[in-house]
């Protein structure tokens, strides 16, 4: 489903916020004040700790950038909206996300209101692009690894031929009265387990053949998941490349996988 991009100047940072974030003297200061402005409070948790430091780096980015209170603040808020898209599915949203960043880049880079603002000038498009192809989405997977939930696959098979194994029943519980409960209370006399009874040589093939195509079913599944699982990365980085072609990276910039553009 596409979510439509939004101007969010003053979004999460307003003047006040920015205030004494640019004010932070030590990298642990400006910590501390995203960790307030953001409401994390459990700083031991492993995802509040992978957040906050994306949060910090991106503040850095935007000093070094030499941005002012609104860049900084939109710059901010488009970031933290593309990891919101990210980690809404744990299904594989790469080309998605990065198509909305782009209409969240323009949508700040245009002086068209009420349609858009001029936020950005080119040069910080091209420059705040660079960073997030270089970090954000180059550790995409790892994001969603991290902050959303895992998908298990539960698999059963069907043999043609075999019947099913029904399920146990339990027993009706029956209600006795107190009177009759005592004389039922009477020592239990220790039953003799029957031998169990030796498996048949019908049975012992039947069970050989679902050992059998039970070994060979997996073994398939496990083929037909790696092949798609590689035809996915190969599809990925096919389409973040034509991604960083439309939007005219410069030479050399890295894609979310990492390589150099030749």
């Amino acid at each position: 489903m596409a979510v439509e991009p939004k101007i969010c100047v003053w979004s999460d940072l307003t003047t006040e916020h920015l205030d004494v974030v640019f004010g932070a003297s030590t990298n642990e200061n400006l910590m501390s004040v995203l960790a307030d402005i953001c409401k994390i409070e459990d700083s031991e948790n492993i995802k509040n700790q992978i957040l906050l430091e994306f949060y910090f780096h991106t503040i850095q980015f935007a000093k070094s950038q030499g941005m002012n209170y609104a860049q900084t603040s939109s710059f901010f808020t488009i970031m933290k909206l593309v990891h919101a898209m990210c980690t809404s599915t744990p299904y594989n949203n790469n080309k998605a996300t990065f198509t909305y960043f782009k209409q969240l880049l323009v949508k700040h880079s245009l002086q068209r209101p009420p349609y858009s603002v001029g936020v950005f000038n080119v040069s910080q498009v091209q420059a705040i692009t660079d960073y997030a192809l270089n970090t954000y989405f180059r550790h995409f997977d790892m994001y969603k690894y991290a902050f959303t939930p895992k998908v298990r696959v539960d698999i059963s098979f069907h043999y043609d031929g075999v019947p099913e194994t029904p399920e146990p029943v339990a027993e009706p519980e029956v209600a006795v009265s107190p009177e009759k409960q005592e004389e039922v209370e009477v020592e239990p006399e220790e039953e003799e387990e029957p031998a169990p009874e030796p498996e048949s040589d019908e049975m012992r093939q039947l069970r050989d053949m679902i050992q059998v195509a039970m070994g060979a079913e997996l073994k398939q599944l496990q083929l037909r998941l790696e092949r798609l699982i590689c035809d996915q990365d190969t599809k990925i980085s096919r389409q973040v490349e034509a991604l960083e072609e439309s939007i005219g990276l410069k030479s050399g910039a890295k894609s979310p996988g990492g390589k150099k553009r030749k």
